[in-house]
Formats: structure tokens, C-alpha cells, sequence
């Protein structure tokens, strides 16, 4: 797990504490993360990483590396205790994390930290302006397609108050570009090689303006 201002995280002491957004149904709504929501978000991300696996490294040819990774991976238990510390501690500034509610349980999550300001890249865009990078933005498999993505990235939109957003998706990860399209991101032109067991996986930079 990433080593980030994410880390250290709790609701109690966070200025957004009181951002609720609702949607759809009083049973669907968009909150700051709270300890006791640890054990979820933790199954969650790991379930969502093993995916992630799956899906570059067969898309990559590399599937003979697939069962020996995911076996690499932290039990849920070790993702639960990352949490359960993050959630009970301060969160520094520019840092959110937030939990979608459906019905009764944790239906994902989103979490976000300062974004540094990107230069211009001559002949194609101009110089993006600091602000809040998406390092993880996630939904239980058993509640997709019930309008969480959305409901999440909005909700940080209103929270996090700075000129856009910005977050890295891998190239083989055709369904999440298609949700960031549909919620007005673009590519930045940037990407970054992330070196995998048999594969390199490669991500691309999209943002979108909030001003």
C-alpha cells in the first residue's frame, strides 16, 4: 500500500466531516470515511487491486503471472489494519477520504491528496494548475452501475476546492476511461510505466477543470 497523506486520515478532524450528498435515495449517499469504516474499504481496494491484476496482465499476454501475484498479495487483513490507523488519525491539508453509502454498508470510496501544478506541454496544452490527485476511487462489485463513481467524484468536487482533478488509469482499463470520459475528464498527455511481474503496466494522466 502507497505511503501517502492519505495515510493518516480521520473524520473527526477533518473540516468536510459534515459532507453528506444524497442521491437517487436517503440509501445512497456520499460521507466522510469514519475508522469504523476500515474492514470495508479494505475489502474493497484489495478485491479492486486483484482485478486491476487481471485485467493488465491479460491484457498484456502475461497470464501465466497472474496467480502468482495475486497470491503475493497482502491478506485483507493487512489492508484493514493500513486503515484502521489511516481513519484514526489527522488528516493533512488537501487530503479526503470518502465513503459512498448504500443502504447499510460501505458501497466504495474515493481518496485524494494534492495534485503539483503539470507544465505545459509546447503544441498541445497549456500548464494544468495545482490541484487534488485521485489515488484511489473504487466500488464493491456487488454495488456497481448504482451510480457510486459519480456520486463520490461530486462529492470530492465540492470538498476539496481547488481548479481540478486529476487521477492515473492504466491504458488496458477501457471501462474506467469510458466513466472519466462521460465525467468530463480528458487526457493530460502525461503517462508513467509501472514495472509488474512479467508486464509493464502503463497508465495515462486524465484531469478535468472544477473552475
Amino acid at each position: 500500500m502507497s505511503e501517502n497523506c492519505c495515510d493518516t486520515h480521520a473524520a473527526g478532524d477533518h473540516p468536510s466531516d459534515s459532507v453528506t450528498t444524497a442521491s437517487a435515495g436517503t440509501d445512497r449517499t456520499v460521507r466522510v470515511a469514519r475508522p469504523e469504516d476500515a474492514q470495508a474499504i479494505a475489502q474493497i481496494q484489495r478485491a479492486a487491486l486483484q482485478t486491476h491484476i487481471e485485467t493488465t496482465l491479460t491484457a498484456k499476454k502475461a497470464t501465466e503471472q497472474v496467480e502468482s501475484i495475486i497470491a503475493a498479495l497482502p491478506e485483507t487483513e493487512a489492508f484493514h489494519a493500513h486503515w484502521a490507523q489511516t481513519l484514526s488519525e489527522p488528516a493533512p491539508d488537501g487530503c479526503h477520504t470518502l465513503v459512498a453509502i448504500h443502504g447499510q454498508s460501505v458501497g466504495g470510496f474515493i481518496c485524494a491528496i494534492p495534485g503539483e501544478e503539470l507544465p505545459e506541454i509546447p503544441q498541445k496544452r497549456a500548464a494544468i494548475p495545482a490541484g487534488t490527485e485521485i489515488v484511489a476511487l473504487e466500488v464493491n462489485a456487488h454495488f456497481q452501475r448504482s451510480g457510486h463513481g459519480s456520486r463520490l467524484l461530486n462529492a470530492l468536487a465540492e470538498t476539496c476546492k481547488t481548479a481540478n482533478l486529476r487521477i492515473w488509469v492504466g491504458a488496458e482499463d477501457e471501462a474506467r476511461v469510458r466513466f472519466l470520459q462521460s465525467a468530463g475528464f480528458t487526457p493530460s498527455g502525461l503517462r508513467r510505466h509501472l514495472q509488474m511481474p512479467g508486464a509493464v503496466a502503463d497508465e495515462h494522466l486524465w484531469w478535468t477543470s472544477l473552475s
